[in-house]
């Protein structure tokens, strides 16, 4: 809520601010630097050229994530809070994470299944900041990415625009261009160019380029702390990442910037339109700069990690290139972090990134002109081992006699395609505590004769959130035609490590990550038909049933018949008493071991009754009852007959 590293490769981007300012108005290449000085001047100061500027980049609607500081050098340092993994979360995120937890625990208790949602997360804590020293400005350009664009965007945004008058052949012909050009991520989606999208851009190399290949592309991966060097990265594009809270992690965001090195390089046609030779186009007033972001999403509790000081966040969050030259060598970055401009909180980390030109090697001056004071840019001169100049597009007016020769749209070009396109940032220390979405249960039961065991796991399933984004302003011009710049570019998600459980048409750059809980439980099993004990005897009546000395009462034989059912039988049929049928305890005094015979009025008496001869059996009692109903039923019948016979005549 399914891996992934986002490699910032933000680097390439500050490339792509560069690129920006390519479409530029020429300048004579034969005009003397008195006059160029002049033209330089009033295009850097026009107010229509700043205002179109303004025009072409919306400030960001309150960005996501502000630097702490806008000076490295006045950045403070502040003690990681200590509170639980809820308190380093958002309000949502963090109470939605504490939710997770506390339903597990209800759970667990009572057996519902029914996430809580009641539970108060703690008030998040204040991001952690670092203090770092500022910058030599000679080696950089200013940063205002976080009024510039939001953590949202995605795509890429080209405006450049040109105003003024060219003169040639003794006639003077207004310039009016205009480009506007908005690359959506779902442009992307097929094989279109950006003259389809965009008609303006039909006729120049800009618009023969794919929009694909100009919208820069991002991917997480993860992995486990301790794995090694050896152990690849897992980007989750076929399952989600399973991970325990006991362990830590490293997160890793990859970024292909090629598509900012293939927009500059593509702006020489928009350049063209002004001059033969657009590379000694100014380039002035650069602002350039990139900012990654990673966050737990609301169905994630985890934690980043939160340095204590400068060497601490250094050595948890690095910046580096994945590019190589055609010697195997690592191509060299330019941007860097701005540890000082960042912030680190525990659900979500901030990562500022200037234009850094102290990495780049020697490379050769482009400006057109063999009168040049600088022959070459940046590095060491292999001669002397003395620094070259180092040009950052970015001149006051006094400088003018100088940077019309080196800040120039040629050399702008010759650095970013010399930087790396693809570059990465590693995250260390990362921790996960517990998630919430896509919760799953499954139980089974195993019976014995005393016990029913049961297993049962749960799985539950959060998200981690990577975002990068960029801008590059600049001011652009020749004699008497000024223009404006501006680039911005948003990160979307790289298809090959696209997230397993984000889906294809996500193109968020998502990582998801999968916990897995299990609980053994043993319950005791109460027999269904207890067995009944068995009466005891009763006492010493001896072999024969005799009265002895012990219990006189008699022993009572519970006699079960055996019944056929049939569609006759009662339900409680009843049983039929014979001679073996139960004495009475209260009359009996002896037991008698029956003959089987049927006794008459004659039977003989019993040894207790001696004077006894015979025992009347009732047989001759009420016999002259019997025989008076007899004579009524037929005098009765007789009376009938004659009534009958009567009614008949």
């Amino acid at each position: 809520m399914r891996k992934k590293n986002l490699s910032v490769k933000v680097a390439a981007l500050a490339m792509s601010g560069t690129l920006a300012m390519a479409p530029m108005t020429v300048r004579a290449e034969e005009a003397a630097p008195a006059t160029a000085s002049t033209g330089t001047t009033a295009a850097a100061n026009t107010p229509a050229a700043a205002s179109t500027a303004a025009s072409t980049a919306a400030p960001a609607a309150g960005t996501g994530a502000s630097a702490p500081a806008t000076t490295a050098g006045t950045a403070t340092t502040t003690a990681p809070a200590a509170t639980t993994a809820a308190a380093g979360t958002t309000g949502t995120g963090a109470s939605s994470a504490a939710s997770g937890t506390t339903s597990a625990g209800t759970a667990a208790t009572t057996g519902t299944t029914t996430a809580a949602t009641t539970a108060t997360a703690a008030t998040p804590a204040a991001p952690v900041t670092v203090s770092e020293p500022a910058a030599d400005p000679g080696t950089t350009a200013p940063n205002k990415v976080n009024d510039e664009v939001t953590d949202d965007k995605q795509g890429t945004d080209i405006h450049f625009k040109a105003d003024g008058e060219i003169k040639k052949w003794g006639l003077t012909f207004p310039v009016h261009k205009n480009y506007n050009a908005e690359i959506k991520p779902e442009d992307t989606k097929d094989d279109k160019k950006l003259k389809d999208t965009v008609q303006e851009f039909k006729y120049t190399d800009l618009g023969n380029l794919k929009n694909t290949d100009l919208v820069m592309h991002g991917d997480l991966s993860i992995k486990k702390d301790g794995d090694g060097d050896t152990t690849p990265f897992d980007s989750t594009n076929d399952k989600a990442k399973d991970v325990v809270k006991t362990d830590t992690y490293t997160l890793k965001a990859d970024l292909d910037v090629s598509p900012v090195h293939n927009t500059i390089n593509a702006m020489n046609s928009l350049v063209g339109n002004f001059t033969s030779n657009g590379k000694d186009v100014y380039v002035n007033n650069l602002e350039t700069g990139l900012r990654a972001t990673f966050t737990m999403e609301n169905n994630l509790n985890g934690s980043f990690h939160l340095p204590t000081d400068l060497e601490d966040a250094k050595k948890h969050y690095e910046l580096s290139s994945a590019d190589a030259d055609a010697d195997g060598k690592p191509k060299p970055m330019i941007y860097r972090i701005n540890y000082g401009n960042s912030s680190f909180a525990e659900d979500k980390v901030t990562l500022a990134m200037d234009l850094d030109l102290t990495k780049m090697g020697s490379l050769p001056n482009q400006y057109s002109s063999a009168g040049a004071d600088y022959k070459n840019l940046y590095g060491k001169d292999s001669a002397t081992g003395k620094a070259n100049h180092v040009e950052n597009f970015n001149h006051p007016d006094s400088d003018y006699g100088t940077y019309y020769q080196t800040s120039v749209f040629g050399n702008l070009k010759e650095l970013v395609n010399h930087s790396a396109k693809k570059i990465q940032l590693i995250m260390k220390g990362i921790k996960f505590n517990s998630a919430n979405g896509n919760r799953v249960e499954s139980e089974s039961n195993t019976d014995t004769a005393t016990e029913r065991i049961t297993d049962k796991t749960v799985t539950t399933e959060g998200t981690v959130l990577g975002t990068l984004v960029g801008y590059m302003n600049a001011d652009t011009g020749k004699q008497n035609v000024q223009g404006k710049a501006k680039f911005v570019w948003g990160a979307i998600q790289d298809d090959t490590g696209r997230d397993k459980v984000a889906g294809q048409g996500n193109d968020k750059v998502y990582l998801t990550v999968k916990f897995t809980d299990k609980e053994h439980t043993v319950t005791p099993i109460t027999p269904v038909n207890p067995v009944q004990p068995v009466n005891p005897g009763n006492g010493g009546n001896g072999g024969n049933g005799g009265n002895g000395g012990g219990d006189r009462t008699p022993i009572i034989p519970t006699v079960t018949p055996v019944v056929t059912p049939n569609e006759n039988t009662p339900e409680n049929p009843g049983q039929v008493l014979g001679v073996d049928r139960p004495v009475s305890v209260d009359n009996a005094v002896s037991v008698e071991e029956k003959k089987g015979e049927v006794l008459g009025a004659t039977r003989p008496s019993t040894k207790a009754v001696a004077t006894r001869a015979t025992v009347s059996t009732g047989d001759n009692h009420y016999s002259a009852l019997w025989a008076s109903l007899f004579g009524l039923s037929l005098a009765s019948l007789a009376g009938f007959v004659v009534l009958r016979k009567k009614e008949q005549i």
